[in-house]
């Protein structure tokens, strides 16, 4: 089950996300805030994997909201105005919902929380593998997986990033990470999956793999640390 909580100080508008959320089967709504102290206060008497907030609220906006929590759940803010949607994605949310938010759009962001969870689960859960093929233009190419530095996602393409190549796949990064094991990758950011082997250390938001510096989302922070047993 998935537990989410809704934050927005207009009643009708959180009240049309709680509605929606009820009406998804493995989805449930644990609350609804009308600001960020409320909602700040729930996070710590509930475990709570994806919080829905609204941007424009009185006092804390949404933004300063997610920036100033430790842990941070998957987020989808919700808002009137799309001028905030290079924020939202800096701060790595799932998705951005320009209000009124219909019921069809509010099932493709569904989409995107759903397989993320369930292909995470997946992933470690997958028996020691080598190699993985993936379709490079018209081939399917084996690539030893120890090989593989790191994997940028470019909208419907990823670059695989390898000791000797790198290649350009069609696949989408959700399902290249559920076919990479856990134990050996791991993603820092909504766009890009590295080798931990070739992390050759973590400074502030940027990771060292071998001389690329690459960004750390916010909401991937607590993940890393924790797989490399720096977590608290």
């Amino acid at each position: 089950m998935i537990n989410c909580i809704v934050v927005d100080d207009e009643p009708l508008a959180r009240h049309l996300i709680v509605s929606y959320i009820s009406q998804v089967p493995g989805m449930q709504c644990l609350g609804e805030y009308k600001g960020a102290v409320e909602a700040f206060a729930a996070l710590h008497m509930h475990p709570v994997d994806v919080i829905f907030v609204d941007i424009e609220m009185p006092g804390i906006n949404g933004l300063n909201f997610i920036r100033s929590l430790k842990k941070t759940p998957a987020v989808v803010f919700i808002t009137a105005y799309a001028q905030y949607a290079v924020d939202a994605f800096e701060i790595d949310a799932v998705d951005y919902l320009v209000k009124p938010v219909t019921m069809e759009r509010f099932l493709k962001t569904v989409h995107k929380i759903i397989p993320t969870k369930d292909q995470h689960t997946s992933a470690q859960q997958r028996p020691d593998i080598s190699s993985i093929f993936l379709k490079v233009d018209r081939r399917l190419v084996r690539i030893d997986l120890d090989s593989i530095i790191y994997v940028e996602g470019l909208g419907d393409y990823l670059k695989v990033h390898c000791t000797e190549q790198t290649l350009v796949v069609y696949m989408s990064l959700g399902k290249l990470e559920a076919l990479l094991p856990g134990q050996l990758f791991i993603r820092i950011h909504r766009s890009t999956i590295v080798n931990k082997q070739f992390i050759r250390f973590i400074e502030g938001n940027f990771i060292r793999i071998n001389e690329t510096d690459l960004p750390i989302g916010l909401t991937y922070r607590d993940r890393l640390l924790k797989s490399l047993g720096n977590g608290e």
